[in-house]
């Protein structure tokens, strides 16, 4: 593992951590009363940069229930939303926005969405970056 992944890693870990309840937020207020749940178990499935990141962490990727439906429900859904804490799923299921979300962001005051959006951006880059092991160590993040 490269000195530089494991920087974005904990540089992505402690964004997450820092933007969950900005996030939610949003999510507590639009998800709750949703007829079509997005949280599915196909979307909850850890892709390659997801491996790398946990694995720049030194966590392993959580075990998933291989029987589940992928069209069925996630596995981590409670009735609150996720019992993972945001930092240990996978990215997806902190970038994806779906339109409610969107028009409940959209609606915000603008400062708060762009705190939001920006804090979004800045995580994909550093998600985008896990798989190139590239970080720019002297750029502020």
């Amino acid at each position: 593992m490269s000195r530089k992944r494991a920087i974005i890693a904990k540089k992505l870990k402690q964004l997450m951590i820092e933007s969950s309840p900005m996030i939610e937020e949003f999510t507590a207020a639009v998800c709750p009363g949703c007829s079509d749940v997005c949280c599915r178990q196909k979307h909850g499935m850890f892709r390659e940069n997801d491996i790398l990141y946990l694995g720049a962490l030194g966590v392993e990727e959580p075990k998933r229930d291989q029987g589940r439906s992928p069209e069925g429900p996630c596995e981590w859904m409670g009735p609150m939303g996720c019992v993972q804490p945001r930092w240990i799923r996978p990215f997806k299921c902190t970038w994806y926005f779906c339109e409610p979300l969107l028009k409940a962001l959209r609606d915000s005051p603008p400062r708060k969405a762009r705190r939001v959006s920006a804090v979004l951006q800045e995580m994909a880059d550093l998600y985008g970056e896990l798989g190139r092991g590239e970080y720019n160590l002297d750029k502020p993040r």
